[in-house]
């Protein structure tokens, strides 16, 4: 049996060797209970170990943010997440690249300039040619009387010159026999109906294009007349041989032209042309002598002559 004064003097000298180590006066370390009940220190090394392994792992952590955040380095996951990046900006510059290719825009579309040469074609020539007897829509002109104001069973006629000038039907004396003998294929008919709103219409539209030249009652005395364009002067209506002339001679003179006159095909339609003549001959008939205007034959010894 130990006594206590050597209980106590053992207790007192570990009590002093804990005291005098220098962790112990720092506080950087406390001790454990071992397994004897007394109180032991860790061994300093051991608890240095740990505090560098703590530290050591801090500042490799920092040193990967850093290097992360200023592209020297990464980490694994980071490295991941970089590539993913990279693999989905590859696939949109490819997908925009393609969608872009289908893409075309107007000025780049591939049309043929006229006159312009082709090399698709082995004559050279960028448009085609028609196929015989091709017609465009709404140019058949089946109906040559009321397109073209000639006959039927007629042959076709150089605009502007009279048929019976070519065929040489004259007197001796050099004047026509007859006014309407020269224009013999030139219809004598209206080939539409005419009514009052047909004389209404074709009474406008001669106030428009024709009395400018021909004046408002067919004289020949428009404004464009008085104003110097008189060489030659416009033609009257009421003329013998205009007055005789066929519906159809009208209608050739306003599609193709006539002498100084122009065409008047691109202004006026075809129907509003046929009741301007119309219009026309209503003008003549306006102008045209009664027939009881004239004075009676004398009477030989007062019988009257039968």
């Amino acid at each position: 049996m130990l006594s206590s004064e050597a209980v106590s003097s053992e207790r007192l000298t570990l009590s002093s060797q804990r005291l005098r180590r220098p962790d112990v006066r720092k506080g950087s370390a406390f001790p454990e209970a071992g397994p004897s009940g007394f109180i032991e220190a860790a061994p300093p090394q051991s608890l240095r170990g740990i505090a560098s392994q703590f530290v050591s792992d801090a500042q490799s952590e920092r040193q990967s943010l850093s290097a992360h955040r200023g592209g020297k380095a990464a980490s694994p996951i980071s490295t991941a997440s970089l590539s993913r990046r990279l693999i989905l900006l590859l696939l949109t510059a490819n997908c925009l690249l393609l969608t872009s290719a289908c893409r075309r825009d107007m000025q780049d579309q591939p049309k043929a300039i006229a006159y312009r040469e082709s090399s698709f074609f082995r004559d050279g020539l960028s448009s085609r040619p028609l196929v015989p007897g091709t017609v465009p829509r709404g140019y058949l002109r089946a109906d040559r009387e009321f397109y073209l104001g000639k006959k039927a069973n007629s042959g076709t006629v150089a605009p502007g010159q009279p048929a019976a000038a070519q065929a040489g039907s004259t007197s001796t004396s050099g004047a026509p026999t007859n006014p309407a003998a020269l224009y013999p294929d030139d219809v004598e008919t209206f080939p539409i109906l005419i009514d009052k709103a047909a004389l209404d219409r074709g009474q406008q539209r001669y106030d428009i294009y024709c009395s400018v030249c021909h004046g408002a009652t067919g004289n020949g005395d428009g404004m464009i007349a008085r104003r110097g364009f008189n060489k030659p002067l416009p033609a009257s209506y009421h003329q013998d041989r205009l007055r005789q002339a066929p519906v159809g001679h009208f209608f050739d003179a306003m599609t193709n032209g006539w002498g100084a006159m122009p065409s008047y095909s691109a202004q006026i339609p075809v129907e509003d042309r046929w009741k301007i003549i119309a219009y026309i001959r209503a003008l003549q008939l306006s102008q045209m002598p009664a027939q009881g205007s004239q004075p009676p034959a004398a009477k030989p010894n007062g019988v009257e002559k039968k």
